[in-house]
């Protein structure tokens, strides 16, 4: 569908701002999710005319197939903000079997953005409420040539007129389609790009010279997998982060000549997170031990050969430390710290001097998680890419070093994630990261028997042969309802913030859910319908687990600490129960045993304790082969422990029964080699099916020459 973004609509109280996306009534600001902005968006430019369903479906979700139940709550929640009637429209009419028709007049009025004065008008309205204004965006198609998007962006207003990057209309072209390209690096004279290629099958590395679009293969495919690249500030030499794909430990830094040779091994036991000095003398990195008084440290050595290394900083668990640069000057290290297990803006960009070890916040502004960093010119501002109370949507911010202001530079739908700049500021090269993971059903008994029924990530079963799950498809992370068979698809949670994990009730029609509304991970309860919604744990929060067969007690899983904690089911003081760190574990139906995978040695296992003392009372081998578990759950019947296992993170992912009689494993489906997400396997209660969501981060790299 086209964006005209230069427009205003008009319709009886109401104001349409297609370049702000924002509707207001009377002057109020009324919110509005991204999907249902487009919906009203086609209406008022086809105001008076049908449109059939079919046709607003394809305008709306393009070549995605959705339920046409999508389109009908769409419709449903922009009558709500419209305050229309179905029966007695004034604005949207339903035309039997056919579609719907935008009934009230709408007047058109365009404007150039330019006219501050104009568009400050807008902006303050009758009730001068603009502080209370709202931005809502909407997706933006991509092509491989340069594209001009039609969304505004906050600027700072100290921002240098002389880094063109930040002073050139937004321009982006893309350079790879494929979505494997995990990394992207520029070398500072704008001239080349150096990219990986290949995710779960062999990896390569590659370089493009940007001029004439030739491309030339550095590294030849291999069974590694690629964690971080730098290159030197002349362009000569690749420093990159790998690690075999099947092996256990951490990484390993290289160094080769872009002109080819053998890679030269410099550093080991590393985290993906490097930085080459100006001088090309030093390489900065992370290394993360784990433990409670060190979780992560950050570290410099020498670019050469990995001699003489430095630790600089440390954080305890559960803080740990990710991208860092080298200032432009080279005598300090930008570095972003923090954690997102509690769904909070715990991340904060920091910087510290090398020599002294005397850190300070760059910015007050505080973050969900902090991917990437690259300084501008001079070492004034730096941007970077970053999410705010989501794990999904990250933007490219820019930062005053001076005012330690941070605003975000773009608005659309797209996340970005890594940064890379040349000295002169004239190009960002970026990846752009879209999620494709899928809730697929299986017939216990025969697999092969499966259906793809929405775009999803975590999964539960519900009550009346319901699945719940939780999807992006509404612009946010909200919680829906399904049929088994794909049917009566419905929007159960509308909310901007981050809400998954649902667990039916056994004993009523509740449903619990994550949510982190608050600004931290708490869970919330409602009725089956959406309606009623409630917040019950208030200091301690993580994934509801368990409804207790006398429908007293919830159990949950603590997002920080990853211990089992429980708390009543109306809300009120929340208590430990198993005080064991896991990451993954599954708890019985009657509440007095917990499973979940533990090391014996080089071995992972499967361990039985009882929640009453927590001692461990049975460990199971894992099948033949299956190196890693990435989820476990009791079945139905309570005789058997259900689990996803692999060969490693990437590889020939299989379901497997495990009998508590102690009786060998049993196979039940292959799962293939995609990424699995947490709460990812579910049973029915029937024990007649299961469901998993599966799937993958698609990236590419992109090239940007202005961000104004």
């Amino acid at each position: 569908m086209s964006h005209e973004t230069n427009n205003l609509y008009d319709f009886d109280n109401f104001r349409l701002d297609l370049a702000e996306k924002v509707l207001l009534r009377d002057g109020e600001f009324i919110p509005l999710t991204p999907k249902v902005f487009e919906t009203l968006q086609v209406f008022v430019e086809n105001p008076g005319r049908l449109i059939e369903k079919d046709e607003l479906m394809q305008k709306l979700w393009h070549e995605q197939f959705v339920e046409e139940s999508n389109l009908t709550f769409n419709i449903k929640m922009l009558r709500k903000a419209l305050s229309d009637s179905a029966s007695k429209p004034r604005f949207i009419e339903t035309v039997p079997k056919r579609g719907y028709r935008f009934i009230a007049e709408v007047h058109k009025k365009a404007y150039d953005p330019r006219h501050e004065s104009e568009r400050l008008d807008f902006q303050a309205p009758q009730t001068n409420s603009r502080k209370n204004k709202r931005f809502l965006v909407f997706p933006a198609a991509l092509a491989t040539s340069v594209l001009f998007f039609g969304f505004w962006y906050t600027r700072s207003g100290n921002l240098d007129a002389d880094v063109p990057i930040l002073s050139t209309p937004f321009a982006l072209e893309t350079l790879t389609t494929n979505g494997k390209t995990l990394h992207a690096v520029v070398s500072l004279d704008g001239k080349n790009l150096v990219f990986t290629q290949g995710m779960h099958e062999k990896q390569s590395v590659w370089l493009r010279q940007l001029d004439s679009g030739d491309n030339v293969e550095i590294i030849p495919p291999s069974d590694d997998f690629y964690y971080g690249l730098a290159l030197s500030p002349d362009g000569n030499t690749l420093y990159f982060v790998r690690h075999p794909r099947l092996q256990e430990g951490r990484f390993d830094i290289f160094r080769v000549s872009i002109f080819g040779g053998i890679p030269q091994k410099i550093l080991s036991q590393t985290e993906g997170w490097i930085s080459i000095s100006p001088d090309g003398a030093r390489i900065s990195f992370v290394r993360c031990p784990g433990r409670e008084d060190e979780n992560c440290s950050l570290f410099i050595a020498d670019a050469a050969d990995g001699q003489n290394e430095q630790k600089i900083l440390s954080r305890p668990r559960p803080f740990r430390i990710g991208d860092n640069r080298f200032s432009p000057d080279g005598n300090s290290l930008a570095f972003a710290v923090g954690h997102s297990e509690t769904s909070a803006n715990e991340f904060a960009l920091k910087e510290v001097e090398i020599k002294s070890g005397k850190e300070r916040d760059l910015t007050s502004q505080r973050f969900f998680n902090i991917r990437n960093i690259a300084w501008l010119p001079g070492g004034r501002g730096l941007l970077f890419t970053a999410s705010r109370l989501s794990p999904k949507n990250y933007r490219i911010w820019q930062l005053s070093r001076d005012s330690g202001e941070a605003v975000p530079l773009t608005k659309d739908s797209e996340s970005y994630s890594h940064l890379s700049l040349d000295n002169r500021s004239n190009i960002l090269v970026s990846t752009q990261v879209k999620e494709d993971f899928q809730l697929q059903v299986f017939q216990m008994e025969d697999p092969s028997v499966n259906r793809i029924l929405a775009a999803a990530g975590s999964v539960a079963y519900g009550t009346n042969g319901k699945i719940l799950f939780s999807s992006m498809m509404s612009g946010n992370d909200e919680i829906w309802s399904i049929n088994a068979d794909g049917s009566g698809q419905r929007q159960l949670t509308n909310n901007p913030a981050v809400e998954h994990t649902a667990l039916a009730s056994p004993v009523d029609d509740s449903i619990f859910f994550s949510s982190n509304r608050t600004g931290e991970i708490q869970i919330w309860k409602m009725n089956a319908d959406g309606t009623g919604q409630t917040q019950i744990t208030r200091k301690e929060a993580g994934a509801p687990m368990l409804v207790t067969p006398d429908g007293r007690w919830l159990y949950f899983h603590h997002s920080l600490y990853k211990t089992i904690w429980r708390v009543p089911v109306e809300g009120g003081e929340e208590e430990l129960i198993l005080d064991k760190r896991k990451h993954q574990i599954a708890l019985s139906q009657d509440g007095q045993q917990a499973a979940f995978p533990e090391k014996q040695g080089s071995e992972t296992v499967l361990a039985l304790v009882s929640l009453a003392d927590g001692q461990t009372s049975t460990i199971f081998k894992l099948a033949p082969q299956q190196t890693e578990l990435f989820a476990v759950r009791w079945s139905a019947d309570g005789e058997s422990l259900i689990y996803v296992a692999g060969t490693g993170e990437y590889e020939n992912k299989t379901l497997w029964r495990q009998p508590l009689d102690g009786s060998p494993p049993q196979k039940i489906a292959d799962l293939g080699n995609e990424r699995l997400y947490n709460f990812c396997l579910a049973l029915s209660p029937d024990g007649k099916t299961f469901a998993v969501t599966h799937g993958d981060w698609k990236h590419d790299a992109v090239l940007l020459k202005g961000l104004k």
